[in-house]
């Protein structure tokens, strides 16, 4: 079918296609219902998310209005969101430098934000900044491995043995 018709004064103009399926009548097929019942659907289904995102907006300027280092936390919730607008930030370690505070301490806020956020569930799980959860577990593992500590007390005590001190 083309879509275009002679307007009064002589150009062509676009007339929309009338058998494309809107999005209710699309849902509605899906759902094995009427049009009727899906926009009852995509109203409630829009007014969650409303609520949805006004609760997530009152978590975050909690997390703002109550933390010590708002530096830290405005860099935490960015990294935590994955929100590319770090004014050419390409690292936690790069914002601890400029903060003039640990990585570790950033790391801190990044992971709460993020368990604040998502209410400690996977599917909010922005990786972009940051590893996934799952090293979490995997560090956690090797931190407390008795393998682990026996090899790190043996390069101390070689260390020590030949004098090497580091920075």
């Amino acid at each position: 079918m083309n879509n275009t018709f002679i307007a009064r004064d002589g150009e062509p103009a676009y007339m929309p296609d009338l058998d494309i399926d809107s999005p209710e009548d699309i849902l509605a097929d899906e759902l094995g219902t009427t049009p009727v019942v899906a926009r009852k659907v995509m109203a409630m289904l829009q007014a969650a998310e409303v609520r949805q995102q006004a609760l997530t907006l009152g978590k975050v300027v909690g997390l703002l209005l109550e933390t010590t280092n708002l530096q830290v936390m405005a860099n935490a919730i960015a990294f935590a969101a994955g929100l590319d607008q770090l004014n050419g930030k390409k690292s936690q370690a790069e914002v601890a430098r400029e903060l003039g505070v640990t990585r570790a301490l950033v790391s801190h806020y990044t992971v709460g934000v993020r368990d604040v956020l998502s209410g400690k569930r996977e599917s909010f799980d922005c990786t972009k900044f940051r590893k996934k959860n799952s090293s979490r577990e995997t560090f956690r593992a090797k931190a407390t491995d008795p393998h682990t500590a026996a090899k790190a007390a043996a390069i101390a005590r070689y260390r020590a043995s030949q004098k090497i001190t580091t920075k």
